[in-house]
């Protein structure tokens, strides 16, 4: 996409647009686009952080940037085509992983062994310090996920004729949701703040239309960035098929 670089911007010009109420993304830095960097009149978006311009229409169409080569995916991604369909993911590991997993086999090694060790040495069974424990346990059983999905875990994608699963886990073991591939016609990133994110700006692959789904939150950019236009390109092929075909059916 051209750069405008002669342009000068002026939010005052800035007008409504269904768009503006989805979080836009800069192709270059990945950082959010505010609304009041967005001119729909002009058809140009300001990212203030890497000073750069780009057409809104082809921002918010997905068309802005660089596609990556869905046959070259990075370092821990992958597509495959399938006869039906298609089949995309990431694995979510991380280098947080390093900082992480000591800290939950001191923590947890600290207090549950603490609670629940002096119990099985002396035989001896204590309610209420085992009640006490219950928060202990429980924050073990999650950081042991979270460390098994940041070094072993992955999210994956996989389209078969009419159907979508999306699955997050490890192995085999973990969560699949199932969806109609129908129901989505676009695909974007968006934010999503919690406090369990190592990503600071908590970004997630949305897809939409019928209904709205998000996920992805423990990839990483690249990573992330590759998922997000493999669904990109195959939800715009389908798109056009049924267009051509809707197109097909009025001259019948």
């Amino acid at each position: 996409m051209s750069e405008r670089a002669t342009h000068v911007f002026d939010p005052q010009e800035t007008l409504w647009h269904p768009s503006l109420d989805m979080d836009s993304v800069c192709p270059l830095c990945r950082s959010t686009i505010a609304i009041d960097d967005i001119n729909v009149a002009t058809d140009i978006a300001l990212c203030r952080r890497c000073g750069k311009t780009f057409s809104f229409s082809e921002l918010v169409g997905g068309s802005a940037g660089v596609a990556p080569d869905l046959t070259a995916p990075p370092n821990g991604a992958w597509f495959e085509q399938l006869a039906d369909g298609f089949r995309t993911g990431a694995t979510t590991r991380s280098w947080m992983a390093l900082l992480v997993v000591p800290f939950t086999c001191v923590w947890s090694g600290i207090s549950l062994g603490g609670i629940y060790g002096k119990q099985i040495s002396s035989g001896q069974f204590d309610p209420t310090s085992s009640l006490f424990g219950v928060p202990f346990l429980l924050g073990s059983v999650f950081l042991v996920g979270y460390c098994a999905m940041m070094t072993t875990g992955k999210i994956e994608l996989s389209q078969r004729g009419g159907s979508l699963s999306v699955f997050t886990g490890v192995g085999r073991l973990g969560w699949t949701r199932n969806y109609s591939w129908s129901d989505f016609s676009s695909a974007r990133e968006d934010s999503r703040r919690n406090g369990f994110n190592w990503n600071r700006q908590g970004v997630v692959i949305v897809i939409e239309g019928k209904r709205r789904v998000a996920f992805g939150t423990m990839l990483n950019e690249e990573r992330r960035y590759f998922v997000l236009s493999a669904l990109r390109q195959k939800l715009r092929n389908s798109n056009q098929v049924q267009s051509a075909g809707l197109a097909s059916a009025r001259f019948r």
